[in-house]
């Protein structure tokens, strides 16, 4: 017996088309048999293209496009060895995934280094392109051989609403994320079908919160979802796994005294830090769905989530299509109370992908049920507005290679200067690659590795004076910031030596500031500083400051 057992289906309002779709095989005739693996090999070429400009640029290193993937990277060596942060002798909680850590434990215990989460990824990405063709197949938008441009173009949308091409460079578990939010629309769709969802998309529903944080939405309303749909111990075992999970979580962030939350989200989500802390919920939730109506990407997704619920109307007598899309419905609407957008187009990418697949999913399942005029005529709109929504990621694909080598020429650099030509503790902003694989400590004025600054900063007396408290006592002598995320200043104590000016993409800023401070040798700092200004790349230039 499958996990998802036997239950009732409720299926004495489904009607004729529901049926017949419930007969249809997932793969069936050429095109059903072409399509995904055609839209992969496509999809594997544009992403190895990009890929070799990328390490072309980065002078024949593999770099990502952000510096955050570092962070997880340095916290799954420090799992290994018993910590847990990016300091041995600190803990912290900067990940933003329960999961994704210990999956680069495993890569980093092969010693894959940074090729180890691109593997994920790019597994990841494959899989949710031929998972997103598969489930329209299995809705029949992609059956007939006369309707080879509308195969062409969905195939197009399933690469590039996914994101399949720069999400993966970003070195984070966000492709991962889409692969399980697709998976578990595809686990919905089946049971609307009839028949039993698979232990794949048990795996992907249950992933889903413990990816990102923000799965937690559609894994609740997929949860319910599945359970109108008759598939209640599915359901049951799902919740189940999820809470084990999440309390196992929570019991050993507890045990370390860190906060449930991680630092990530409290640090860049207004409303779970009120929500965790006790404050204004209520007022935060109506700030953050007003930013989304402002955003770009948040306005494509209102008009998504509304298309879509105006497609549901056909399909008023398909009970299990109303279902599987009314919980997409709610994801769209947990994202915009609660989500965040950008940094470098991958926070909303998990929903923009699944509203596209849900839209072109109603509008396949409504194909009889309109006139040809009105079906064509909801196609075009439907495809237009998923190429809308998608132009976002085009323009990532296209920054990628730009992004990378603006990665390798500021954070790599100040990489190479901790920890080959200083050698010694230091200080950042912008944690990740110079935490990786450092032995020395590394101090984050940010607070995404540090509690103590994250807790001062909550407090609201994060200053000058606490920065020169916890420099002094970690034995930092050099502090590379950008002096724009400190608006009350530098401590007096600590005095600017060099300026590195670089040209980002995805960074937060272009200079680097290079701090000294008393706990310093001088002599060391000077020779490491001319060492590093004659072996940086073209681009970059390192501006030494007179004394």
């Amino acid at each position: 017996m499958s996990l998802s057992g036997r239950d009732s289906l409720h299926t004495g309002d489904r009607d004729h088309v529901a049926a017949a779709s419930a007969d249809r095989p997932l793969l069936s005739g050429s095109i059903g048999q072409n399509v995904p693996l055609a839209t992969a090999l496509l999809w594997l070429g544009l992403f190895v293209v990009v890929l070799i400009c990328c390490i072309v640029l980065c002078d024949g290193r593999l770099i990502f496009t952000l510096d955050d993937p570092y962070i997880h990277l340095a916290v799954a060596d420090h799992i290994r060895s018993g910590g847990y942060g990016v300091n041995a002798s600190e803990v912290s909680s900067p990940s933003s995934s329960i999961i994704w850590p210990y999956l680069l434990v495993v890569t980093e215990t092969l010693h894959l280094g940074a090729f180890g989460p691109l593997l994920i990824n790019a597994v990841a990405a494959a899989a949710t392109v031929v998972t997103f063709l598969r489930i329209l197949e299995t809705a029949g938008l992609l059956a007939p051989a006369q309707e080879k441009p509308l195969s062409f173009f969905v195939a197009l949308l399933a690469i590039l609403s996914s994101s399949a091409i720069a999400l993966p460079m970003t070195g984070m578990e966000h492709s991962l994320h889409v692969w399980a939010t697709i998976t578990t629309f595809g686990g919905l769709v089946e049971a609307a079908r009839g028949r039993p969802p698979t232990r794949m998309h048990f795996v992907a529903l249950v992933l889903l919160p413990l990816i990102r944080f923000e799965g937690a939405a559609f894994a609740l309303a997929a949860i319910a979802g599945f359970a109108l749909l008759g598939r209640r111990r599915f359901a049951g075992a799902a919740a189940i796994v999820i809470l084990c999970a999440f309390a196992g979580y929570f019991a050993r962030m507890a045990s370390l005294g860190l906060p449930l939350l991680p630092s990530s989200v409290l640090l860049k989500s207004h409303v779970a830090e009120t929500a965790y802390e006790g404050t204004s919920v209520v007022a935060s939730i109506l700030r953050n769905l007003g930013a989304s109506f402002e955003d770009p990407t948040g306005s494509r997704l209102t008009l998504l989530g509304l298309a879509l619920a105006c497609a549901m109307w056909p399909l008023r007598v398909d009970r299990g299509a109303l279902t599987v899309c009314a919980t997409v419905l709610v994801a769209i609407g947990a994202h915009l109370a609660f989500g965040q957008y950008g940094w470098f187009y991958r926070y909303e990418v998990y929903i923009v992908a699944l509203a596209v697949l849900a839209l072109l999913y109603a509008v396949a399942r409504a194909r009889t049920l309109l006139s040809v005029p009105q079906w064509t005529a909801a196609t075009l709109a439907s495809v237009g507005l998923a190429g809308l929504a998608s132009v976002g990621y085009v323009s990532a694909a296209l920054e990628t290679p730009l992004a990378s080598r603006g990665i390798y020429e500021q954070h790599y650099q100040l990489r190479r200067f901790a920890q080959q030509l200083y050698d010694r503790p230091v200080a950042v902003n912008d944690l990740g690659l110079v935490a990786w694989r450092n032995p020395n400590f590394v101090l984050d004025l940010w607070g995404l590795g540090s509690e103590r600054v994250r807790k001062a900063k909550l407090a609201g007396h994060y200053g000058p004076d606490e920065m020169a408290v916890l420099a002094d006592q970690y034995h930092v002598g050099v502090a590379m910031i950008y002096d724009s995320w400190f608006p009350k200043g530098v401590p007096a104590s600590w005095k600017k030596v060099a300026i590195l000016h670089t040209i980002p993409v995805t960074g937060e800023q272009g200079d680097v500031d290079f701090y000294i401070t008393p706990a310093a040798e001088r002599e060391v700092v000077d020779s490491a500083l001319k060492v590093f200004a004659s072996t940086l790349p073209a681009r970059d230039r390192l501006e030494i400051l007179a004394r």
